[in-house]
């Protein structure tokens, strides 16, 4: 009686992104944050909950982008809430974009990833932009030339380019999984 009020086929679905999302989590942490490209490190993350949210809609986006961006959070030192408050509206934006605009296809993959990286980008750096102490300042004006964003803005651009190559991996499993069928 109870298992009739449960829909198995979605369970399953979100069983198996979430087991998706601990390798990315792990692959991230553990692999990934180690490799440094001109000093940046990538993010998976936002990739997979783009991809989840263009192939399976914006709630369940917005519902892994969720459950993502409180573990990214707890991965990283510096963010107290910024991925578990941008990756549900990436998640959620993602679908709603794949559902009414977008065709589900790797171009739009990577245009939604290339957004969502490039929002988690800006928002990372917004503080070194615009919020920043006199004491940060004096130190860029003397080292770096009196030229104070143009190192914030290419550790944020390249911070997006190595994410997005990284990212090309992740569209397969994500399109994969949203074409299996899970059951009834």
């Amino acid at each position: 009686m109870l298992l009739d009020l449960i829909d198995l086929s979605k369970l399953r679905r979100g069983i198996v992104y979430g087991l998706l999302m601990a390798l990315c989590l792990i692959l991230q942490n553990m692999i990934v944050s180690r490799i440094t490209l001109f000093g940046v490190r990538a993010l998976l993350i936002p990739a997979l909950v783009a991809g989840v949210g263009l192939f399976e809609g914006g709630v369940w986006g917005g519902v892994l982008g969720l459950a993502a961006g409180y573990f990214t959070d707890a991965g990283y030192s510096g963010t107290v809430i910024l991925f578990t408050v941008l990756l549900p509206a990436v998640g959620f934006f993602c679908g709603a974009l794949g559902k009414f605009m977008l065709h589900k296809g790797f171009v739009s993959y990577l245009f939604l990833t290339f957004l969502a990286l490039a929002v988690i980008a800006f928002c990372q750096m917004f503080r070194f932009l615009f919020m920043a102490s006199d004491d940060t300042l004096q130190f860029l004006h003397l080292y770096l030339d009196g030229n104070t964003a143009w190192p914030v803005l290419r550790t944020g651009l390249l911070q997006t380019a190595w994410s997005l190559a990284l990212s090309v991996p992740i569209y397969f499993p994500c399109k994969f999984i949203a074409a299996r069928p899970m059951g009834r």
